[in-house]
């Protein structure tokens, strides 16, 4: 991987490629474990949202071995439970951030990192869940159903707070049992 993205430098220092719809970008797109610094800085200059706490679980996305986005993989923070399973089997795709306008990038990188996931922590999983601001379509996961997502449900407007915004916002849930 190159050093395409810099935390420091806070952005790129080089335009990562883009490649056009019906491209094959299959065996382009990689995912390696990155530190939580620099998914981070990734979140703070192109999420909405930044990693909440310390834990998780830090994926970078790679297009041609350049450092892309970042993909963040953290326990449920909830007491409950979904579809039956306890909050301690249950773990979140707590962030996706792509930087690349290569189309279907998103869902190829979260199908790796999902394998990735799986394959390392997946005996303590038994339930994958991610929520989706109502405004965006969910297209990523809905090009991941065939790994098992589905959309499980919708929540009611919250107000929560993006990048010290506050804001009104409903969220899909989806859910992928393992």
């Amino acid at each position: 991987m190159s050093k395409a993205f810099d935390p420091i430098q806070e952005g790129f220092g080089t335009t990562p490629p883009v490649y056009p719809v019906g491209w094959s970008i299959k065996d382009k797109v990689g995912v390696v474990s990155i530190k939580r610094r620099t998914a981070s800085a990734i979140y703070k200059l192109y999420h909405s949202y930044r990693p909440r706490g310390r834990c998780g679980w830090h994926y970078g996305i790679t297009l041609d071995g350049e450092l892309v986005g970042a993909i963040t993989f953290d326990s449920w923070p909830s007491e409950g439970q979904i579809r039956g399973y306890d909050s301690c089997d249950i773990k979140e795709v707590a962030r996706v951030c792509v930087v690349n306008e290569t189309p279907n990038l998103a869902s190829c990188a979260m199908s790796k990192a999902q394998e990735v996931f799986v394959d390392t922590h997946g005996k303590d999983t038994e339930l994958l869940v991610t929520y989706v601001h109502e405004d965006f379509q969910g297209s990523m996961f809905k090009a991941l159903r065939g790994k098992g997502w589905e959309l499980d449900g919708y929540s009611t407007p919250q107000t929560g707070y993006s990048h010290n915004q506050k804001a009104e916002f409903g969220k899909q849930r989806w859910v992928c049992e393992l």
